[in-house]
């Protein structure tokens, strides 16, 4: 890669680095993500509405637009915003105006259709290749390549699905641009095309994701500065450029004794699966605790026979009578001596599979970060490997509710990524207001002053959560580290069920955790939250600034 190549032209309108933190006032959710595409769009289009007189603001909408058709090129409201802006700053290079003017008029909106979304609801990914292969064909296919997209990335045979995508008869070069994105999330790497390109930014980036994929950090951190040169608004690059560039790299695996604790209920298959990766990854001579949660399925077997496997010395087993949900599970782990003995806990679900140096990454980042209660990672979908189901949990700002009638959303968790292709960009390193419950590390030292997880959620769902709030009111955040990606065998108990019971136990545990808090505590959380997100966002954009 020349030096040339990473001058970014034509692309995204000029904006001073020392605005970014102007953004604050009128945007405060800016720092939360400038990535996942309802963020996107909400915040070009809270600008374009609510401030269309602000060159600073329109500068930073204009310019998250065009990231967000690098991104999607097919996104039909995206292009018509982006060149509304465009004909307002005229920034955009004339063959690129050129080409996105021919592009949004070949997007019409698909009418909707019965037979795709039954399909789609199904699985059936070879009923979806078949209707998709038709559909492109026809003079709306590059609107279903749109409509589609992360169902074409999903079918499992890559070929079919690029073989849908050339039948959509695309512009050559966007056609290239697309199918390597299909390549990337299937794990192969095509070469990247030589010479200019309308998707130069995008490309670039994808280089950078290969480079620190490798382990070639420099090589990243000298594209992703580049790339933040011409976008100084993103956050989420921010986040990734300094973290290439100036995070320590993580070394063995820490002293630091740490009890590995994992709670299951009839799911033999799944927790073996589980067990059999932790021990394959590079855990020391730390303790390994399972708790029975009452099972009537093989499991009591099935861990008698892992224990025979790796050993009694390694491997606790505890057994209940009763399921007393989880975060009872999760106290009752808590409470053993031999666990309480360790300076941290590692609460894993018994249906993840980990990287062999998982525990290193949570260690290492607990080390850099000893002011924070708990340490969480990226959470991927197993099945899926390329879509995220969830990275760092924020606040937003609660609903008022009807005077006289029940009050509004309260605790609003700012959702960052959950559903969407993995962009490469949720891999940074910051404090958060909550993490993922499928994997975190727990200081123990803070059982005191947070205290054990609240039973009143039996049987499971934002118990882990509460802890979080009650930690960071406590003055002790949770910390997010996204270099570490775990896969997530099912979905979150949240987004499986699916009786009405179920949503019924959910939205009356979600009363629960809100009438736990009044709306003092509420607006406070959300402000120190915020605060803390801008702190540490413009302090990493000064570092990044000093060592260039």
């Amino acid at each position: 890669m020349t030096e040339t190549s990473l001058h970014i032209q034509g692309f995204f309108p000029g904006f001073d680095p020392k605005d970014l933190g102007r953004l604050a006032g009128p945007l405060p959710t800016w720092a939360l993500s400038t990535q996942c595409p309802w963020q996107q769009w909400g915040l070009a289009e809270a600008i374009v509405r609510g401030a269309p007189g602000d060159q600073v603001l329109l500068r930073a909408a204009a310019g998250l637009l065009s990231w967000a058709w690098q991104e999607r090129p097919l996104d039909a409201p995206v292009l018509a915003m982006l060149l509304t802006l465009d004909s307002q700053l005229h920034f955009l290079a004339p063959d690129l105006r050129g080409l996105l003017q021919n592009l949004r008029k070949r997007l019409r909106p698909l009418a909707p259709n019965p037979a795709w979304q039954e399909l789609a609801a199904s699985g059936d990914n070879s009923a979806k290749a078949r209707f998709l292969e038709q559909a492109a064909a026809t003079p709306q296919g590059p609107a279903w390549i749109s409509e589609t997209w992360t169902d074409l990335v999903a079918l499992d045979d890559r070929e079919t699905a690029l073989r849908i995508l050339r039948a959509a008869a695309l512009p050559r070069e966007l056609e290239q641009r697309l199918a390597l994105e299909l390549l990337h999330h299937h794990g192969q790497d095509a070469p990247l095309p030589e010479g200019p390109s309308h998707h130069a930014p995008w490309l670039l980036h994808l280089e950078a994701r290969r480079l620190l994929r490798d382990g070639d950090r420099p090589g990243a951190a000298r594209i992703l500065r580049a790339l933040l040169d011409a976008m100084p608004w993103h956050a989420n690059l921010l986040l990734a450029a300094h973290d290439a560039a100036l995070l320590p790299s993580d070394g063995p695996l820490p002293e630091a004794r740490t009890a590995l604790l994992v709670y299951s209920w009839n799911k033999a298959e799944l927790t073996a699966q589980t067990l059999e990766s932790l021990f394959a990854s590079r855990i020391g001579d730390n303790p390994v605790f399972v708790l029975d949660n009452g099972s009537t399925d093989d499991t009591p077997q099935t861990l008698r026979n892992l224990q025979d496997r790796y050993g009694h010395d390694r491997l606790t087993v505890v057994t209940l009578p009763v399921n007393v949900g989880a975060p009872g599970a999760r106290n009752w782990l808590l409470s053993l001596p031999e666990v309480r003995a360790c300076r941290y806990a590692a609460f894993l679900d018994d249906d993840v599979l980990l990287p062999e140096d998982w525990l290193s990454k949570l260690l290492h980042a607990a080390a850099r970060h000893p002011e924070c209660a708990t340490v969480g990672c990226c959470i991927r979908d197993h099945a899926h490997p390329h879509k995220l189901q969830s990275a760092d949990y924020h606040l937003l700002h609660r609903l008022p509710g009807d005077q006289g009638m029940e009050p509004g959303e309260r605790l609003r968790v700012f959702n960052n990524c959950t559903g969407t292709l993995d962009p490469g960009l949720f891999g940074y390193e910051r404090p958060c207001l909550s993490v993922s419950g499928c994997c975190h590390l727990l200081d123990l030292s803070t059982l005191d002053s947070v205290g054990l997880f609240d039973v009143r959620f039996n049987p499971t769902q934002f118990d882990d959560l509460d802890r979080d709030i009650r930690a960071f009111l406590s003055g002790k955040p949770c910390l997010y580290t996204g270099s570490l990606q775990i896969d997530h065998v099912q979905r979150s108990s949240m987004r499986q069920a699916s009786s009405n019971a179920q949503v019924a136990h959910i939205l009356g545990n979600k009363i629960k955790l809100e009438a736990k808090y009044d709306d003092k505590a509420i607006d406070g959380l959300v402000t120190a939250n915020l605060q803390k997100v801008w702190n540490d966002l413009l302090a990493k954009q000064a570092a990044l600034r000093q060592s260039a």
